[in-house]
């Protein structure tokens, strides 16, 4: 009786693995586009350990980086259009 429960939950996961890659990758090609970066806790700031986690979660900062995102962006296109008119 393990062994089939092993295989079933085995076959599950597999699914559920296979589901999220191509859930991720119908959101990439119908949904709005996301991107998911990776931040480190700068040096030194090891003191605010907590601050930083919860930084994930706070609208504040999610807004701040929404700007951040925009500038970043506008500032890039006026470059790309700049060499496409030279």
């Amino acid at each position: 009786m393990g062994k089939i429960l092993d295989y079933i939950l085995s076959k599950r996961k597999k699914s559920m693995a296979e589901y999220e890659e191509n859930k991720e990758a119908f959101e990439k090609v119908m949904g709005r586009p996301s991107i998911e970066i990776s931040v480190e806790l700068p040096e030194g700031c090891e003191g605010q350990r907590e601050d930083f986690l919860n930084l994930e979660k706070e609208d504040a900062f999610l807004k701040d980086v929404d700007k951040l995102v925009k500038k970043h962006l506008k500032k890039k296109k006026k470059m790309h259009d700049k060499l496409r008119k030279e």
